[in-house]
């Protein structure tokens, strides 16, 4: 039997994030949920993956939730990168402030999680992005 995958699913509280955590641990992995609202996580927790705390537009919340995998798990496998929100509208619609706040949550937060993670190995690292509020999957 392989060796089950150390992976974190970011954005693992609603919907798709969580369904990924849910249907990684069913198949034996060592799944670490991440997102900001951590109560919304019990399920990963009950199925006995570990909940995390991570904030994908702050640096120190990316790094340290790195670092509390790397210290219990010993290695990142993979990648799950859900953490994302839509604001629908017109362009000329949309508030400019609330659509920096999407691009940094969407787009900078994606970038954040390579940046924090890029010298683990790159050669195993496996990067899977689940990014269904984009229109890309």
């Amino acid at each position: 039997m392989p060796t089950p995958s150390v992976v974190i699913v970011t954005g693992a509280s609603p919907r798709i994030g969580l369904s990924a955590a849910e249907h990684l641990l069913a198949r034996g992995h060592t799944v670490y949920g991440a997102a900001r609202r951590v109560e919304k996580m019990a399920p990963i927790e009950a199925k006995g993956g570990t909940m995390l705390a991570l904030d994908v537009t702050d640096n120190d919340s990316m790094t340290a939730a790195v670092e509390a995998v790397l210290e219990a798990g010993g290695r990142i496998d993979a990648l799950v990168h859900n953490a994302g929100y839509g604001s629908y509208g017109a362009v000329e619609d949309v508030d400019l402030e609330e659509g920096r706040r999407q691009f940094d949550v969407d787009v900078f937060g994606l970038a954040r999680l390579a940046v924090a993670s890029r010298w683990l190995l790159p050669d195993r690292v496996f990067d899977a992005f689940l990014r269904s509020r984009m229109g890309l999957s």
